[in-house]
């Protein structure tokens, strides 16, 4: 009997020991929020009141936006020292937003929070349609310095543009380009200006309209190519370092009809993965064409672990421990077996591709892709 009692005795202690442990907990979260509000928004500036709902949680009225009510509390998480949380980030960016779009018309383009940064979203044909949609954004921008200075003072007021649809050198298709536009910093706005965005853009914008045809391959982890859609130039734009070339001789080059071009290697700038990628270029037009301005007819890589030839991704790296597909059947097409294939590759769609493996191990170390309907 004596032991039930003093289990008893036990139970009744730790959880009074929680009780108090809890209201300790409580006193003291309340004085770290309020040193922190008066901290980040001044003494006397807010009015501060219990959740009803939850009492951990306090609501919080700055006086100078009577409207709009946060939420903070100390979050305590296992393994992490507590900390002070609060959507007030959330609460008035939102609202910054609701209430510019509410007069302002950004036609098509999107602007919203996420997390940590405001996102301006714009689909535009030409740099001057991009003008047009970075002066909505500066827009923005003086609207929540003029009507929301407390998103200033707490280096809120970071904007990321996002471009969509504009194509350059390099690109297989039309990629989002991102630019931090606007960085706060103790309460300081630094804003990137629309001339440095053009004069950015402007020399890489693609003239040449890209082939349809080609057909697209990616080594590793690497930018895409288009075999048949390419320029040798766009080559530059692709995250690789041409080796053992001098680009201002390059640029003098002239390619007569149908003349195909040297053989040039570019390598990869990844320290961890050693491709190499052989491009051989072809004037495809009925004039002289620069080498700049030829199409890119074969290329040759090795070192790579993977490659994506068309829509089809091929383990180039034999595992053991795992199951490997030839890369021939991973195309659907069957393996060289003329002396023609062997040396010039099997015909896939309207390229030749030829794997060659390792003499001692399994694994391909080289794929040779080359254009066929030229």
């Amino acid at each position: 009997m004596k032991k039930y009692i003093l289990a008893f005795g036990l139970v009744i202690i730790v959880t009074f020991s929680i009780i108090l442990a809890g209201c300790s907990h409580t006193k003291e979260d309340k004085e770290n929020i309020i040193k922190y509000l008066d901290d980040v928004y001044g003494k006397n500036s807010y009015t501060i009141k219990q959740d009803p709902n939850y009492k951990y949680n306090y609501l919080v009225n700055l006086k100078q936006y009577p409207e709009l009510e946060f939420k903070i509390t100390v979050s305590r998480q296992p393994l992490m020292s507590p900390f002070i949380w609060s959507d007030f980030d959330e609460v008035f960016s939102k609202n910054a937003i609701s209430k510019f779009i509410s007069v302002n018309n950004i036609g098509s383009d999107k602007l919203e929070y996420s997390d940590t940064q405001f996102m301006y979203r714009t689909e535009v044909n030409s740099l001057e349609e991009l003008k047009v949609s970075y002066e909505k954004l500066t827009e923005f921008i003086n609207f929540v310095s003029e009507k929301y200075p407390v998103i200033v003072d707490t280096d809120l007021l970071d904007v990321r543009l996002d471009i969509y649809g504009i194509i350059l050198k390099g690109d297989i298709e039309t990629e989002t380009k991102y630019y931090n536009v606007c960085e706060t910093k103790k309460g300081v706005i630094k804003i990137k200006s629309y001339d440095e965005i053009y004069n950015e853009l402007a020399p890489k914008i693609k003239t040449r309209i890209q082939n349809s045809d080609g057909i697209i391959f990616r080594a590793s982890d690497g930018r895409s190519f288009s075999l048949g859609g390419d320029t040798f130039e766009d080559c530059f734009y692709k995250g690789l370092k041409l080796k053992n070339f001098d680009t201002k001789e390059l640029e003098k080059i002239i390619l007569k009809p149908k003349e195909m071009s040297d053989i040039y290697t570019f390598s990869s700038t990844d320290n961890y993965n050693f491709v190499d990628i052989e491009v051989q270029a072809q004037n495809l037009t009925d004039s002289d064409c620069s080498l700049y301005d030829a199409t890119i007819v074969k290329a040759v890589i090795t070192g790579s672990k993977t490659i994506f030839i068309d829509t089809v991704f091929i383990d180039l790296e034999f595992d053991q421990r795992r199951e490997w597909i030839d890369p021939y059947e991973a195309l659907k097409i069957s393996p060289p077996k003329t002396n023609e294939e062997l040396k010039k590759g099997v015909s896939y769609k309207n390229i030749r591709v030829l794997f060659e493996k390792y003499e001692s191990w399994e694994g391909i170390k080289r794929v040779t892709l080359a254009l066929e309907k030229r």
